[in-house]
């Protein structure tokens, strides 16, 4: 009986735990119940921990920001995100030209407004001429350099129909001022030659002399009516560009340079002496050296006009140079033009 129990209870009883069933019984005072129950739930799993107890929240400020910078490289300044940065501000810039602090077009308009105060000058001399027809070289170089701009290049594109009655306005200025060239160094040569007439009192070439004077006032007279006919093309009805009215500027103050240097060269070699008082008429906007120097003096004043047709060689040479840059300045420009057309 005994033995088919144990058998039974070994069947349901691990191998490791049939010791203890044979175990004395000072050894094992309990039951066997008590130890293993076959019939038992499993025992179930432990609660889980509770939760951590929620941070204080009375934290000062400066305990935030240690902490954020001891984990950051103190050594160096924070990175500005892109939301903080402050803009950048930037001129805007015109379709045709930069904006109107741009240096080039500040020069232009200040070189313009100096020729402007130019022709309101009474002492007009050889000195003045060559500073108005320098100026005027100089405000062309300004046209020029902003004439290569990539703007400027896209203007003249839009501009076309307009641009070639500048051009013709420019080939009549080029002409005017080849012409004059030519005659200014004509005359400088028929004055060297009265110079040395002068010393040796020789008449027949004084009265050659005379002669180119009077030519000379006549060709640079009508240079005059060439150039009053130069007017600035009319442009577009609605225009915003400000190339065009840059070079409707520029037209404008080389037609008045250029009309005060011919006309006060024609007007002064024109004057003649007075019968009666044998003084020179008073010409309105005449050149001093040029109306000083007459034909005619006594010989006690022959120191006198020697001195005065120094003075005047000097400032037909003055002019000359001043002269021979205007023109191939003009000329330049010019081909500047053609060149932004082409391309």
């Amino acid at each position: 009986m005994l033995q088919s129990v144990q058998q039974q209870t070994a069947k349901h009883i691990p191998r490791g735990l049939l010791s203890l069933l044979y175990l004395p019984h000072e050894w094992a005072p309990l039951p066997i119940s008590h130890y293993i129950k076959l019939d038992a739930n499993p025992i179930p799993s432990p609660p889980p921990p509770p939760p951590p107890p929620p941070p204080p929240q009375n934290i000062p400020t400066k305990m935030v920001g240690v902490f954020r910078r001891s984990l950051s490289f103190p050594n160096k300044a924070p990175a500005i995100s892109r939301q903080t940065k402050p803009r950048i501000s930037r001129h805007l810039r015109s379709l045709s030209l930069p904006c109107r602090s741009h240096p080039l077009i500040s020069s232009l308009k200040e070189e313009i407004a100096n020729l402007k105060s130019w022709s309101s000058t009474d002492h007009r001399d050889a000195v003045w001429l060559c500073r108005g027809l320098t100026t005027v070289k100089l405000v062309h170089d300004y046209l020029d350099d902003i004439l290569q701009l990539p703007q400027s290049r896209e203007s003249i594109c839009r501009l076309s129909k307009w641009v070639e009655n500048v051009l013709e306005d420019f080939l009549c200025f080029i002409d005017a001022y080849g012409i004059f060239q030519s005659l200014i160094l004509g005359f400088r040569e028929e004055h060297v030659a009265a110079h040395v007439a002068i010393r040796r009192k020789d008449k027949t070439k004084l009265d050659l002399y005379t002669k180119a004077r009077k030519r000379m006032a006549k060709e640079t007279t009508q240079l005059v009516s060439v150039v009053r006919g130069v007017k600035a093309a009319e442009g577009t009805a609605v225009s915003e560009e400000e190339l065009e009215a840059a070079i409707k500027d520029v037209m404008e103050v080389t037609g008045m340079v250029s009309v005060a240097v011919f006309e006060g060269i024609g007007a002064s070699l024109g004057s003649r002496r007075n019968r009666w008082t044998g003084k020179t008429k008073k010409v309105e906007n005449g050149i001093l050296e040029f109306m000083e120097v007459s034909q005619n003096g006594d010989v006690d004043e022959l120191t006198v006009r020697i001195e005065k047709m120094r003075d005047l060689e000097e400032g037909i040479r003055c002019i000359e140079s001043s002269t021979e840059k205007l023109f191939r300045r003009l000329i330049d420009t010019r081909v500047s033009i053609l060149n932004a057309i082409s391309h």
